[in-house]
């Protein structure tokens, strides 16, 4: 069962990034598909913060969906100097207080699995209004997802090569939210 959820999360996943890349608001639907099925699987895997962080997720998906739909969020945008500065902060300081809850308890990975939850937040957020720092958010967290799907003791193999190809996509991202960028002139 857990392999089919984790087959199933692939999927999804990787419709969901392409979707993202291309910047089609469809991809919050497939999003929002993926996230029921990485919270069983989460839990399955006793990964608690990502249990957290997918549940997050799929109210995410929705809002996300909303958001992309309003005329008033059409336009992609960077951060600026003091946004980086700020959520920098966010991801070290959230990294932090929750490796120290997910120390607690049974995650077999408690740091690593402090840092893709909460840089996950902060990618998620950005994704969703908007923001072309989402995806160096995003390159960096799928290179650690990828390590820790890896080691984890039981490895999650599909997962780990979903990040894998994800590190991939969100430069491809970048590059072509850019190119939507400069088309548009934001």
């Amino acid at each position: 069962m857990i392999k089919y959820l984790e087959i199933g999360a692939t999927i999804f996943g990787l419709l969901q990034g392409l979707l993202a890349m291309l910047n089609k608001r469809s991809n919050w639907i497939a999003y929002g598909i993926q996230m029921l099925l990485m919270i069983i699987f989460s839990l399955a895997m006793k990964l608690y913060g990502d249990v957290a962080n997918n549940v997050f997720y799929l109210g995410v998906a929705v809002v996300g969906f909303i958001i992309w739909n309003s005329k008033d969020n059409n336009d992609i945008r960077e951060c600026s100097f003091k946004e980086r500065i700020i959520y920098l902060i966010v991801i070290a300081l959230g990294t932090i207080g929750v490796a120290a809850v997910l120390s607690k308890t049974d995650d077999p990975l408690p740091l690593l699995d402090a840092f893709t939850t909460v840089s996950s937040f902060v990618a998620t957020y950005y994704m969703m209004v908007k923001k072309i720092d989402t995806w160096i958010i995003w390159f960096v967290n799928d290179i650690f997802y990828a390590i820790e799907y890896f080691i984890l003791p039981d490895q999650a193999l599909y997962l780990f090569c979903l990040n894998v190809v994800w590190t991939f996509m969100a430069v491809g991202s970048y590059i072509n939210w850019k190119k939507v960028m400069i088309e548009k002139g934001c």
